[in-house]
């Protein structure tokens, strides 16, 4: 019969793998959180086990996940308190959506995006795409630059109106990166959307 001090040390290994995973593929509070924590409890099972190991090998399995949950869900509930749109971007492989804030800093609007690689490409290269607004769909072409390409007076401009049009709901993309950490292979954009 397997013991307690062998199921804690499984699952405090399966735990600290999938914290490595997080940790290398996008950082985050929670995942080296939960990496340091499996590794002490590893530790502290060779070093002085006791009975109190299964219910922290179960705690250490449960409260990082429900930590991600409970970010998660608060951070895109308080993204869909703003304004969003939609855009349905083709990126050779299929439709991607992607439901964003939405910035009117001139005539077309504007739009900052953390994209993935094939959607960040196809922004990129101005292939049109079909957006919504309201209720309210038309086409256009993205006129997309890398946010760490941009001149620094564009950036602020960006940074200023999305300050000016959602306030403290910014506070929800802080605590996101922070708890959640960012993919590696984001690409971060602003794209002006040009009417078609």
């Amino acid at each position: 019969m397997i013991n307690s001090r062998t199921i804690t040390a499984f699952v405090a290994c399966l735990t600290a793998l999938a914290a490595l995973l997080v940790v290398i593929d996008r950082g985050g509070l929670i995942g080296w959180a939960a990496l340091v924590f499996s590794i002490a409890l590893l530790a502290k099972l060779w070093l002085k086990p006791s009975g109190l190991d299964l219910g922290l090998g179960l705690a250490l399995a449960v409260i990082p996940a429900a930590a991600w949950i409970a970010t998660f869900y608060y951070v895109i509930n308080t993204w869909e308190t703003g304004e969003v749109v939609e855009l349905v971007i083709d990126t050779g492989n299929g439709p991607h959506t992607a439901r964003l804030w939405v910035l009117d800093i001139g005539a077309d609007p504007t739009v900052y995006y953390d994209a993935d690689p094939q959607a960040a490409a196809s922004l990129l290269a101005g292939k049109p795409l079909q957006f919504t607004r309201a209720g309210e769909v038309s086409t256009r072409i993205p006129q997309a630059t890398r946010v760490d390409e941009l001149p620094e007076d564009t950036a602020n401009q960006v940074l200023d109106a999305m300050q000016t049009k959602y306030g403290d709901r910014n506070d929800a993309a802080t605590v996101y990166y922070l708890m959640l950490g960012r993919s590696a292979d984001r690409v971060a954009l602003v794209a002006d959307l040009i009417e078609q």
